[in-house]
């Protein structure tokens, strides 16, 4: 298998991912949650399923944004606008149409705080990964190999954010999260990869991608089955965000680690025997 030639495929879809988040962010396109933009945001309990388009026809003149999440047993409304709006209008609104919420609750956050919480979350997320990097130079001091592990970090967390953002998933606290533990998923097989591969004796490379790739699809498949789980089963917004940025992020992982990290690692054995 031509694993150098593969490796284009990856290294262009971290282009292309990469173009288009510099894109969204320019244009201001970056799909934020009230927790990053400020604004109120209702969660309401319903007994039966509910029309995202109706609601949100009906909240027409608050311009509110309404996403539903199915419980176990029941059906959880979220619905977000402006801080400036009164919560108790919109309920009313919601009332006299037919939808009486009995158990619900109110978040507020204000602007100048949503802008204070998304520069602290960055802050954390570039702390953890140059700690992440550091990390892993000091372990292998060799500077090709720990760049090829810190590249696959990276196009993990930038393909993780832009298909979380096609698919619909708000950016906001609870994805930082994920972005944070997909940072320690990454790392794992990639080291028990490279460190086989710089110590091999007998040079037979396909052998140990093979044995390493068994390790690794397990540890990425053992994560896969219970992140679905939680994903179908849980009705919270903060689980499925998590979950779902997980997801994607183990996802786009398995090319990035055994198809990108695979290929540059191989051409840097064969480029060191020569």
């Amino acid at each position: 298998m031509n694993y150098k030639k593969m490796a284009l495929l990856p290294l262009a879809l971290l282009v292309i991912c990469t173009i288009y988040l510099i894109f969204i962010t320019q244009t201001n396109q970056l799909a934020v949650d009230i927790d990053f933009k400020g604004g109120t945001q209702i969660i309401a309990e319903y007994g039966k399923q509910v029309s995202e388009t109706e609601l949100e026809n009906i909240l027409k003149s608050y311009n509110a944004g309404v996403r539903t999440a199915v419980g176990v047993t029941t059906y959880t409304v979220f619905i977000e606008f402006e801080s400036s709006i009164k919560a108790e209008d919109v309920l009313n609104t919601l009332k006299q149409n037919g939808y009486d919420f009995i158990d619900y609750s109110i978040q507020t956050i204000g602007p100048a705080l949503g802008k204070e919480f998304f520069q602290q979350a960055m802050f954390v997320l570039m702390f953890s990964f140059i700690f992440m990097a550091a990390v892993i130079f000091f372990i292998f001091r060799i500077p090709l190999p720990s760049f090829f592990l810190v590249l696959v970090v990276i196009a993990d967390l930038i393909e993780a954010l832009v298909f979380s953002q096609i698919f619909g998933v708000n950016l906001s606290l609870a994805s930082f999260t994920a972005l944070l533990l997909l940072i320690g998923y990454a790392v794992d097989d990639n080291i028990l990869m490279i460190t086989r591969m710089l110590k091999a004796e007998d040079k037979n490379y396909d052998r140990i991608i093979k044995t390493s790739f068994k390790t690794g699809i397990t540890m990425v498949g053992t994560a896969l089955v219970a992140l679905f789980a939680l994903f179908i089963i849980s009705a919270s917004v903060v689980i499925d965000q998590i979950a779902s940025v997980l997801i994607l992020g183990l996802l786009v992982d398995l090319l990035n680690s055994w198809v990108l990290n695979v290929g540059l690692m191989i051409w840097y054995v064969e480029r060191k025997m020569k």
